[in-house]
């Protein structure tokens, strides 16, 4: 009962008109600032989710899922049998792949590459999904033929048809010395993947990649999986199968250091903007403080009915919290729907200034991807509601403590 009577009173003293009309107006801007930092925040955090997922699946387009290696060269994953991975649920491919870095000369330049050796044949090709820009992928079938990627191509100054020499890490011994190995290469595709991982990528066939490192043997297992995300429901199975003396690595071991400079990343962007929200917190106490004063004999009035210290105390506790839900369900509202319409927002601007927001040639992308994640929104909003019910004590500590005789005797 005494809580229904604190919310109802609070209720008459946050929407009265007769307020005077400065208190009433910093309630107002408290009000929208919270709703703007609240809206801010979730429509960040999304763009941010949006360009990890991104960069997430453009990399599990082209890296492998999982790779097993041998501990030691004592062993070689040939003896392992693929069939065993193959027959696991979550796995949709598994084959043997060479991998080396190389150096590829062109008509412009020399450049460093990493050189991969996937199964193809005329009929298929069974490497990294990646987009063909020109050529064509199954023609890696034929010996000697490489796919480049496109930044790759383009800084070698070749394209389809064009040839190009690649050398070896190992070296030949002649009459004349160890002199290093090289080979020419005809181009017959030019790949992108949308990825940093482009500028140094170079495919061939397995059969070439053997032929080329003089190797016989494979460095590995690459695993694809139908869903790389949910590491946890595939690896262990996996695991279960990989002998001992092999080691398994999944894509989120190799990239760690990306994606946790991503999270930290948006850690950061996060607190920076939960200052707007603790700024339009500091707003709140602001206005409870001047609404304090300014009913003071209002107070005294109430506490000579009967309303004890604490009651008080959570009139203005309330009242500060319903300026934060106002503020709160606002910003959620307007985050929400900006984030969800962002992109076509963002393709209007562009439209109509003749402009683009991002340059494909350096970020690999040409609109703005947004994601929302529930827990996000959850977050932005307990977290706006928590700092402004603390902004709120202070007020209401203050107010609980005026003393009627001393309010109402400072009328007469």
């Amino acid at each position: 009962m005494q809580t229904k009577l604190a919310i109802e009173v609070a209720l008459r003293l946050t929407f009265s008109r007769h307020q005077q009309r400065f208190t009433r107006w910093v309630a107002i801007f408290a009000t929208v600032g919270l709703a703007l930092g609240v809206a801010s925040l979730i429509t960040v955090m999304s763009v941010m989710n949006g360009l990890a997922s991104e960069l997430r699946g453009r990399l599990l387009s082209v890296i492998p899922h999982a790779e097993i290696t041998a501990v030691d060269e004592s062993q070689t994953p040939d003896l392992l049998n693929l069939t065993s991975f193959k027959a696991i649920e979550e796995i949709t491919d598994a084959h043997y792949f060479l991998r080396s870095s190389v150096m590829i000369r062109g008509v412009f330049a020399n450049r460093g590459a990493v050189l991969t050796g996937v199964p193809v044949t005329k009929e298929g090709y069974r490497g990294p999904r990646v987009n063909v820009v020109s050529g064509g992928l199954t023609s890696l079938a034929d010996d000697f033929s490489i796919a480049l990627g496109e930044p790759l191509a383009g800084s070698l100054g070749v394209s389809v048809g064009d040839s190009v020499q690649l050398f070896m890490p190992s070296a030949s011994l002649t009459p004349f010395g160890a002199l290093p190995r090289y080979r020419k290469l005809t181009v017959t595709a030019i790949v992108t993947v949308g990825t940093s991982v482009e500028a140094t990528l170079a495919l061939v066939s397995s059969r070439s990649a053997e032929r080329l490192l003089a190797r016989q043997t494979s460095d590995g297992i690459r695993l694809y999986a139908t869903n790389p995300a949910a590491i946890t429901t595939w690896q262990s199975k996996v695991q279960a199968v990989v002998p001992e003396g092999y080691m398994l690595s999944t894509w989120a071991d190799n990239n760690q250091a990306l994606f946790r400079a991503i999270r930290m990343e948006k850690l950061t962007v996060a607190l920076l903007l939960a200052a707007v929200i603790l700024v339009a917190a500091f707003n709140i106490v602001s206005t409870l403080t001047m609404s304090v004063t300014e009913k003071r004999s209002d107070i005294a009035a109430l506490r000579v009915m009967g309303l004890s210290r604490a009651m008080v105390g959570q009139v203005f506790l309330y009242h500060g919290l319903i300026l934060a839900v106002l503020g709160t369900l606002l910003g959620t509202a307007t985050g929400v729907l900006l984030s969800h319409y962002l992109g076509s927002v963002m393709r209007w601007i562009q439209n109509l200034f003749g402009w683009g927001l991002f340059d494909p040639g350096v970020y690999y992308i040409t609109g703005l991807p947004v994601e929302i994640q529930g827990g996000d929104v959850v977050l932005s909003v307990a977290g706006a509601l928590v700092l402004s019910l603390l902004a709120a004590i202070y007020p209401a500590y203050r107010a609980s403590r005026i003393l009627p005789a001393e309010a109402l005797g400072g009328l007469s």
